[in-house]
Formats: C-alpha cells, sequence, structure tokens
C-alpha cells in the first residue's frame, strides 16, 4: 500500500509510478553572521575567532597601544574582542566604534563587519539603508562575505529598491569567490529564472558545487532536481545521495524526502521501519507535511515496526548513521 498525494507516490492507471514531485524551496534569505573570524550569528558551522581573548593585561594593553596609533589589524580585533566578550566585557558600541575607525582606512573587513552590526541593530538602531551602504562598500572591495549580504538585500528590497538582476550580479561575484551560500543562491536563481534567465543545466551546476561543499540547502535542492527529473536527468539514486548528505546535517525536508522515498521503495530499498523514524525526525525538525505522511505510513505498519521506528527517532543522534548507511547499502 503507498501513501498517497500527502506523501509517497500514487501509480499511474499503467501501473508504473509516476516521479515524486516533492517541495521546493526558495532563494536563501540574508546570511547574518558577523565576521569571517567571529561566531556565526545564523551559519551551519563556527569559524575561529583571530583575536581570542587574553587574560594578559600587557597584551591587551599591547594590542590597544597599536589600535590608537592606527594599526588596522589591531582596530578590527579590539572590535571583534568587544563584539564576542574576548578578554573584555561585550560592548556592541565600542565594537561599532573600533570598526569605523579601521572601516575608515579602507578596512573591508569592518565595513562588513558595520553593515551586519546596523542590519542586526547592535550597538546602534537597526538600520537597513546603512547596512546596505557598508555592504556594498565592502563588496566593492571584494569582500565575497558582503556581495553575498548585498545580493540578498537587493534580491529581499531591504535597504534598498527590490532589483533581482543586481541580486544576481552579487550573488554570482561571492559564488565564483567560492561561497557555498551564494552558490546555492545562484542556483536557485537560474532555477527559478529570478533574475537571469531560467537554467536548468546551470542550475544544477551551481547546486552541485555548494553542495559538495557540505552546504545542507543545496544538498536538498540537488536531490530534489535529480528526483524530479528536471532537464531530462532523472536519478532516483543520486537524488537518494543528496538527500542522506543533507539528513545528517539535519536537514528536514531532506528527511522527509528520504523517508517517502524509504516508504515507497524508490532509489533505496523498501523500508518502512527507517521510513517512520525518517519522518518522525522530520516532523520533529518542524516539516509538518511530515507528520500527515508518517501518520498513512503507520496505519500499512504492524505494531512492532512501529517501536522499532519510534526508538530509532528517538535515539537519532546514536542511531542516524547506521540507518542511513543501511538505506545507502540497498540496492
Amino acid at each position: 500500500m503507498k501513501l498517497t498525494s500527502a506523501g509517497v507516490t500514487r501509480r499511474s492507471a499503467t501501473g508504473r509510478r509516476n516521479p515524486r514531485v516533492l517541495p521546493r524551496f526558495g532563494c536563501h534569505g540574508l546570511r547574518v553572521f558577523l565576521n569571517r573570524y567571529s561566531a556565526m550569528v545564523l551559519a551551519v558551522s563556527l569559524l575561529p575567532l583571530a583575536y581570542a581573548g587574553t587574560d594578559d593585561r600587557s597584551e591587551w594593553n599591547r594590542l590597544q597601544k597599536r589600535a590608537e596609533a592606527g594599526d588596522v589589524a589591531a582596530q578590527n580585533r579590539l572590535g571583534d574582542a568587544y563584539l564576542n566578550g574576548s578578554g573584555v566585557a561585550v560592548d556592541y558600541k565600542a565594537a561599532i566604534a573600533w570598526y569605523l575607525r579601521a572601516a575608515g582606512k579602507g578596512s573591508a573587513e569592518a565595513e562588513y563587519n558595520l553593515g551586519i552590526m546596523y542590519l542586526t541593530g547592535r550597538g546602534a538602531a537597526r538600520d537597513p539603508k546603512q547596512a546596505f551602504g557598508w555592504f556594498r562598500k565592502a563588496a566593492e572591495s571584494g569582500e565575497k562575505m558582503a556581495q553575498c549580504n548585498l545580493g540578498a538585500l537587493y534580491e529581499q528590497g531591504l535597504g534598498v529598491a527590490r532589483d533581482t538582476a543586481k541580486a544576481a550580479t552579487w550573488f554570482l561575484a561571492s559564488a565564483r569567490q567560492g561561497d557555498a551560500m551564494c552558490q546555492y543562491n545562484v542556483g536557485v536563481q537560474y532555477m527559478d529564472g529570478a533574475g537571469v534567465p531560467r537554467d536548468v543545466g546551470e542550475a544544477r551546476r551551481w547546486l552541485d558545487l555548494a553542495a559538495r561543499q557540505g552546504y545542507a540547502a543545496a544538498q536538498y535542492k540537488l536531490g530534489w532536481l535529480y528526483a524530479n527529473g528536471e532537464d531530462s536527468v532523472h536519478d532516483l539514486r543520486e537524488a537518494a545521495y543528496w538527500f542522506r548528505q543533507a539528513a545528517r546535517q539535519g536537514e528536514a525536508m531532506s528527511l522527509y524526502a528520504l523517508g517517502l522515498m524509504a516508504a515507497n521503495g524508490e532509489g533505496i530499498g523498501q523500508d518502512p521501519v527507517a521510513a517512520f523514524a525518517l519522518l518522525s525526525v522530520s516532523a520533529s525538525g518542524g516539516y509538518e507535511g511530515a507528520i500527515e505522511a508518517r501518520k498513512q505510513l503507520e496505519a500499512t505498519m504492524t505494531a512492532g515496526e512501529v517501536r522499532r521506528g519510534q526508538d530509532f527517532a528517538a535515539n537519532w543522534a546514536k542511531n542516524k548513521e547506521a540507518l542511513l548507511n543501511q538505506l545507502q547499502d540497498q540496492p
């Protein structure tokens, strides 16, 4: 018994499975994190601080003297320190003051940081127009994260009139420097024809670049392309591969998609217990569609199978590698 359109595919009158149409999701939002050296506010991982702080007052005093003397790197490090509370109490206004001094000497890093401060309202009133101005300065100097955020501001019409073509220009500039989020955004724009002509082949190319850097949203979207046969490339095993990569990172839509494939036995071997667990974890991750799919699947399972699926889901952190590898090894 197959799930209905809320979840797994139905069969056509000829008895052949229809290609599943998995849900889309659109262009990623703003990349809001503080700088390449600081702890990110919204990102997939933490990057190391350039200035980790110290209890050695003599070292702190030397850093401050260099900053006061006009050393741009020291000014940025003091901004980082006040921003993150590294060796000193958190003080956003002091962070802005030091970033302003560094930006006055043309530091793209400081300009980017100031854009984030004004965008998020840290140490100053939230002001998207000010954020746009600082991001543009840094972007024009080649700072790839500023280029990505500038594209996002254009795409969302935040602090500037919405312009998807300009968004595409800045996303592409950042993507060409290897920024995974912007590689994803470029892929989505080509997929949707937003700011650029629709080109599924180009979309696939950019999504693949981002996915291979471990960017979960791109891994899901790439799996979606393969599952739906866009651009005449229909490969459920390849779809399952990319869904697995994103599922390892807890990406809810990929857990859902992989659960549907395990329930149907498409691209991977049919495994209702694994499907139940995957749909449960997806639902816990916030995807409501997984709840209805799980309900329909549960109606086809034995009580013992349901209990096993529940146990897998309850201990997901411990069980996920074994379960995902088990699916990977099935024909």
